[in-house]
């Protein structure tokens, strides 16, 4: 019966094990499927690759801002709209400003409004007028239609990438997107899917 008993123990640890392993593919799949797309870009308005509108404006320090020209830095600039009505605009700015100087990004802050609610605003994160402009035709000349909304501009003023952010994952996928050769991460997942199902092809011309 002893001997029996741990048979029966070892044909059942066999099973857990078998089954495990099944488990753990199903979710190496799921996760696959899910994987973060980044931030989500819409396809209105100029889209990256195009040069940047060119647009002049000033920030709420009186500083003179042109936006979509060459800049005399060799740094990437980071424009990102926000508005103080928008909570999760609010919860991501210290992301923002902490994300830009990290990968030597200068931030712009983007707003269309009352100009002493932003004051308000960028005083509370401890930010200066400096970095905040208050400009509806800005986000008019980029479509952006939600909240909080980024764009990403080479210094010689084209548009690296764009899109919706809500997490500092999506605000680190629009400087990604710039070593990948993609417009946008949903470009880059739909390239490998496609590349991924071309190749269970090949190895399956029967299926």
């Amino acid at each position: 019966m002893l001997i029996l008993s741990q048979l029966l123990i070892w044909v059942v640890l066999a099973f857990i094990i078998v089954g495990m392993i099944a488990i753990a593919r199903q979710v190496g799949v799921l996760h696959e499927r899910i994987a973060p797309v980044g931030a989500l870009a819409f396809g209105k308005g100029p889209q990256p690759g195009d040069a940047a509108p060119v647009l002049t404006s000033r920030t709420l320090s009186e500083l003179p801002v042109a936006i979509g020209v060459a800049r005399a830095v060799e740094r990437m600039q980071l424009l990102f709209f926000v508005s103080p009505a928008c909570p999760v605009c609010k919860q991501l700015m210290p992301t923002a400003r902490s994300f830009t100087r990290a990968e030597n990004v200068d931030l712009l802050l983007v707003g269309d409004g009352d100009e002493g609610a932003y004051r308000k605003l960028v005083a509370g994160f401890g930010m200066s007028d400096d970095d905040m402009v208050v400009d509806g035709a800005i986000g008019r000349a980029f479509f952006v239609g939600k909240l909080p909304y980024a764009v990403l501009l080479a210094p010689n003023g084209t548009i690296v990438s764009q899109g919706l952010v809500n997490t500092r994952e999506h605000l680190e996928s629009l400087v990604a997107v710039r070593d990948t050769g993609f417009a946008s991460v949903q470009d880059f997942l739909r390239a490998k899917r496609l590349k991924d199902a071309a190749v269970s092809q090949e190895s399956n011309p029967n299926v």
